[in-house]
């Protein structure tokens, strides 16, 4: 039982990390997937976060200085940190 506890989450978590990254080009910057699209790094997007998710601005923590339109999202957009 433990060992094919231990196989199933071994496989996911290689699923994961060999999931590889993905680099979109999109007329408003670039977006960049990483882990099958657990991480995501969006350049140039000023897109809320989704209804279902949490969006951390980060400019309330670090001043506002130039804005950047920058954000890196978590688990398939449910955390999103923005710099704008």
């Amino acid at each position: 039982m433990k060992t094919s506890q231990l196989l199933a989450l071994g496989l996911t978590a290689a699923a994961l990390l060999s999931g590889g990254c993905a680099t979109q080009q999109t007329r408003y910057g670039s977006d960049t997937y990483y882990m099958g699209g657990l991480i995501a790094v969006h350049k140039g997007d000023y897109a809320p976060a989704p209804p279902t998710g949490a969006q951390v601005d980060t400019t309330k923590w670090f001043g506002s200085g130039l804005p950047t339109g920058n954000s890196v999202s978590f688990f398939y957009d449910q955390v999103k940190y923005t710099r704008y």
